[in-house]
């Protein structure tokens, strides 16, 4: 059976990654996406274009995520284009997101920056929407109703008609906020709701191939957050790959990838001074990175055609001796991919660069990956394969992530 899943569900859950940069950031993606969907909405959008639009809302930031560690997104320039810029060059090349990627690219120009050609490119216009969405939910102070700031969002609206804000927008947006509805249906508590009723009519679905591609740009948010942890990801999905081939799962092999892809994505929750610490961490430090595989578990779960993915991915951290977090799985409760993904990442992170220490050679990883079979830390089989294949394994894996990128490895 062909395996497909619907691309409107992937955007939508791991936007909510994008959240878990900052807490300030919460519900930013959404808010923003209600609005630009209002407004196209009003605007009679074309289908096609209403898709592109709505997607692009809840990927605007992508190329912010790195960027918004440790900070807050009220901190970034209003006007600022480099993480437009990023955010476009992440997606670009992705199957089904060119699109998508052009209207991120420009979603922070002003109105009168646009050339007279381009102002009413179709393109262009809805990255006038997200622009103008964008703003809305920056001006909306999180303590205060939105009831109360309307009256001073209208304002700032109709002062920069035709010089922040496309005029047709502004009338839209004027026509829309005379609803206290819209305002009210922002708050944190029903915004999710309301927006399943304004996701696009026609499903995209997608195989294995497209959704892959669309994983990769999200690995890499996950790794820059770090110099310590560059090409983690796609290291753990590589090998994880290879292991997977290595064990006769060769038909999952993709799909097993996407989960190392993704496996740390729920680490977005964690401040990088915790992942950078040089030395023990404390009991706090320490329950914030048990966390992360729970919250990679429940981003994942909800997509439909994800549940091996999210399974595969979340357990990473759990043990064959019943002794890991963060849901204390014993090994018969393991699947064996997900003891795959396991393995793979406890490997890269030997071999990687620490804080408190340099990258070890093979050999002392070895050693060290077999103490902890030993004592049921992973599993003793797939680490029997891995020491089998070593030499294959090490020399092969740039090639196996220049191949999940499809790109000459970066």
């Amino acid at each position: 059976m062909k395996y497909e899943v619907d691309l409107t569900d992937v955007v939508i859950a791991l936007s909510k990654a994008l959240e878990f940069t900052k807490e300030e950031l919460g519900y930013h993606h959404e808010r923003v996406a209600y609005i630009a969907a209002s407004l196209g909405k009003k605007l009679n959008l074309p289908e096609k274009d209403y898709e592109t639009l709505f997607w692009a809302s809840f990927l605007h930031d992508l190329g912010a995520g790195a960027k918004l560690v440790d900070r807050e997104i009220y901190n970034l320039d209003k006007y600022d284009t480099n993480h437009a810029n990023l955010g476009y060059e992440l997606l670009k090349d992705v199957p089904f997101f060119s699109e998508v990627a052009q209207v991120i690219k420009h979603h922070h120009t002003k109105f009168i920056d646009f050339s007279s050609d381009e102002k009413y490119n179709s393109l262009a216009f809805l990255s006038q929407i997200i622009f103008a969405a964008d703003q809305i939910d920056l001006m909306l102070l999180p303590k205060k109703s939105a009831l109360l700031q309307q009256n001073e969002i209208e304002r700032y609206f109709r002062k920069n008609n035709k010089i922040l804000f496309n005029e047709k927008i502004v009338e839209a947006f004027l026509s829309l906020s005379r609803q206290e509805s819209f305002w009210l249906d922002l708050t944190e508590i029903y915004v999710e709701e309301r927006l399943k009723h304004l996701r696009p009519k026609t499903k995209i679905l997608a195989g294995e191939r497209e959704l892959k591609l669309l994983t990769v740009p999200f690995a890499r948010i996950i790794d820059a957050k770090s110099p310590f942890t560059e090409k983690h990801s796609l290291k753990v999905a590589a090998l994880s790959g290879q292991l997977a081939e290595i064990t006769g799962h060769s038909a999952q092999k993709t799909l097993i990838e996407i989960a190392g892809l993704l496996h740390d994505i729920g680490k977005l929750a964690v401040p990088n001074k915790v992942l950078e610490k040089n030395g023990p961490l404390n009991d706090e430090e320490f329950a914030l990175i048990k966390a992360h595989p729970y919250f990679t578990y429940y981003l994942l779960k909800d997509v439909d055609g994800f549940e091996d993915i999210a399974r595969w991915a979340g357990y990473h951290h759990e043990q064959p001796n019943g002794q890991g977090y963060p849901f204390k799985l014993k090994k018969d409760q393991l699947c064996l991919l997900s003891r795959v993904i396991a393995v793979a990442d406890k490997w890269v992170a030997l071999t990687e660069k620490r804080p408190y220490r340099d990258a070890l050679p093979v050999k002392n990883a070895l050693e060290i990956i077999e103490d902890m079979a030993k004592k049921e830390i992973v599993d003793r089989d797939i680490v029997k394969l891995l020491k089998e294949n070593i030499d294959f394994l090490e020399k092969s894996k740039e090639l196996e992530i220049s191949n999940i990128t499809e790109k000459n490895n970066q």
